[in-house]
């Protein structure tokens, strides 16, 4: 019994040492880091889709990885200009994978953090889109909500601007219904 109180009070003792141990080996993570390895997932993945045999056989976790180095960036340096074009990343990513819900949330996070980022109309097209397209059920107010705020936008022509009314205009039709709708001679 006593072997047993004395092993149990050097394992506590042991593990208060460690514990209490110098960190210095515990490198903090620069941004140039944090780039740098974001930089050579974005390397390794371009280097895998040019060949299509390749990319085709590319696991998912390949571009997760991608988004998870992304989403740290993001976390560490929150305010950062590079952390806005790390959301856009992920947003496109996870549009890329299918996974609408997930994408839209980083466009959102985009959005409310960076609200004058510089890629704005492409972000709120690809919204709009997502939410007309992608999302079921579709949700016609946020259609809404995003092409009116992309209306808004003084960068977008205005060619692009009367395609928007156009689809607000008939918003009750899905894109596939609108699209055949356009084609038909009643549109014309």
């Amino acid at each position: 019994m006593r072997k047993l109180i004395y092993l149990s009070g050097f394992l506590c003792f042991a593990f208060l040492i460690f514990s209490c141990g110098d960190n210095s080996a515990v490198k903090e993570l620069t941004r140039e880091d944090y780039k740098a390895s974001i930089e050579q997932m974005e390397d390794s993945i371009k280097k895998i889709q040019k060949d299509p045999i390749a990319a085709a056989k590319m696991p998912s976790l390949t571009n997760i990885e991608l988004i998870n180095r992304l989403v740290a960036y993001y976390h560490a340096f929150p305010k950062d200009e590079y952390a806005a074009d790390c959301l856009f990343k992920v947003h496109m990513k996870y549009g890329e994978l299918q996974a609408h819900q997930n994408s839209v949330a980083y466009g959102d996070t985009l959005l409310k953090s960076f609200p004058k980022y510089k890629n704005r109309d492409f972000l709120l097209e690809s919204l709009g889109s997502s939410f007309d397209i992608y999302i079921e059920p579709r949700d016609t107010s946020k259609v809404r909500y995003y092409y009116e705020l992309l209306l808004k936008e003084k960068n977008v022509g205005k060619d692009k601007k009367a395609e928007i009314k156009a689809r607000l205009k008939y918003l009750n039709l899905d894109l596939f219904e609108y699209i055949q709708f356009k084609s038909s001679p009643i549109a014309k």
